[in-house]
């Protein structure tokens, strides 16, 4: 990814399958951003994105990690430190934690969450991930729904209680999903694929690569995305969260 390139201290270490006792965590480069998805033992998820820029337009030189427990709306946290053994975010304005560091340790990785006098440190190890291709074919099949539906392709591959981000906010329901999706889906098309995927138990992931045309060259973009599914009681598999950044052209 770009990050690695762009940044004299490269974090390709970051990059990986890693695990704990608490579960595992997978941190996947596309096109300039990192994904980490959390996959815990409780079945529940995070999602984190580290990215070289606030938004679209060109990278600005400042990493920053963007965390959604459990699919929750986006907290920011920007880089304090950057060296070769690891990097450190802060957001002091942010009640627990108000730093998060990634730091590789012992063949592994170390993370540690701190604020207001007190620590969590989580040690993982490298580790690996479960295949998932129903998930990948699931994933492309919303693709194709969506280009041949529209919205309504979009919202028929969300579980009942699935939700998606936008502009850094939770919004969830299929009224509040279909109004922040409809307009964009109805000016053009949208077009993505994975390039990874994993499952533990019943949570699964995609990440991959998208593209939307629009009706003149100026709408057009480029971005990147993971997608949470989670395998309902008849055993397909459905959308529980969905987002994603910008690429930073």
């Amino acid at each position: 990814g770009v990050i690695a390139v762009d940044f004299g201290n490269s974090v390709d270490w970051w990059l990986g399958d890693w695990e704990s006792e608490h579960g595992e965590e997978h941190w996947i480069a596309a096109s300039g951003a990192i994904y980490g998805i959390g996959l815990a033992k409780d079945g529940s998820f995070e999602v984190m994105i580290v990215d070289d820029a606030d938004g679209p337009g060109k990278p600005d030189g400042r990493l920053r990690f963007f965390a959604m427990p459990g699919g929750a709306g986006s907290t920011t946290f920007e880089q304090a430190t950057l060296d070769t053994a690891g990097v450190t975010f802060a957001n002091p304005a942010h009640d627990f934690p108000k730093t998060i560091r990634y730091a590789t340790a012992a063949g592994g990785l170390a993370a540690v969450v701190a604020g207001d006098g007190k620590a969590e440190t989580y040690a993982w190890k490298p580790g690996s991930r479960t295949p998932a291709p129903e998930l990948e074919q699931a994933d492309r099949a919303f693709a194709a729904d969506t280009a041949a539906r529209k919205i309504d392709g979009w919202l028929a591959a969300f579980a009942p209680d699935g939700g998606m981000l936008r502009k850094g906010a939770r919004i969830e329901g299929r009224e509040a999903i279909g109004d922040a999706m409809k307009d964009v889906l109805a000016s053009g098309t949208l077009a993505w694929h994975p390039i990874a995927a994993g499952k533990r138990g019943t949570v699964g992931f995609t990440v991959g690569k998208a593209t939307f045309t629009g009706a003149s060259l100026e709408d057009n973009w480029r971005s990147t995305y993971v997608t949470i599914w989670k395998q309902q009681p008849g055993g397909a598999w459905k959308v529980w969260f969905d987002t994603g950044r910008p690429v930073n052209e």
